[in-house]
């Protein structure tokens, strides 16, 4: 059943190893026709903890299953990486940072209450190391210099870098 599937899926969606892939694509195969499942599988991506999940990730945003106007799907990929992949989104290198506030400014033109959503997981910016802080408060600065932005967007990214 389904249920079975998806357990061992989230199980071998953190390991590297070739028959990850092939289990990922037959289980989209069986279930790409139910949304609500599609949206678990890009989550269980998202989540994943190897190395190249960034990748993965931006690879997935072009998979057919994907798609930036529709709200559920973007909290599954986007908004999952973001909030609950802490190793792979806090990248020492702030690619996640970046990642993050590329998707913000292009969401907030179309959706400023998906992107006010997913900047959250920047707003805690002071929790961190010093480096990682440096990269964080960058990309917010980046996002609210935006001569676009959102007065959703603006409200959270000011009062963070204010606090």
């Amino acid at each position: 059943n389904m249920t079975d599937q998806f357990s061992a899926l989230a199980i071998l969606s953190n390991h590297d190893i070739d028959e990850r892939q092939h289990a990922l694509d037959t289980f989209y195969g069986e279930w790409k026709q139910d949304n609500q499942v599609v949206e678990k599988w890009l989550n269980i991506q998202a989540t994943s903890s190897i190395p190249n999940t960034l990748n993965k990730v931006k690879n997935l945003m072009q998979h057919e299953a994907f798609s930036m106007n529709n709200p559920n799907k973007v909290r599954s990929l986007i908004g999952r990486f973001c909030m609950g992949n802490t190793v792979q989104f806090h990248a020492a290198d702030g690619s996640g940072y970046q990642f993050l506030a590329d998707n913000v400014i292009e969401l907030d033109k179309k959706n400023p209450q998906i992107a006010a959503r997913l900047v959250q997981a920047m707003i805690q910016w002071r929790r961190h190391d010093k480096s990682r802080q440096a990269l964080m408060k960058q990309q917010l600065e980046r996002i609210k210099e935006q001569e676009t932005v959102s007065k959703d967007v603006f409200e959270i990214v000011s009062r963070s870098l204010e606090e």
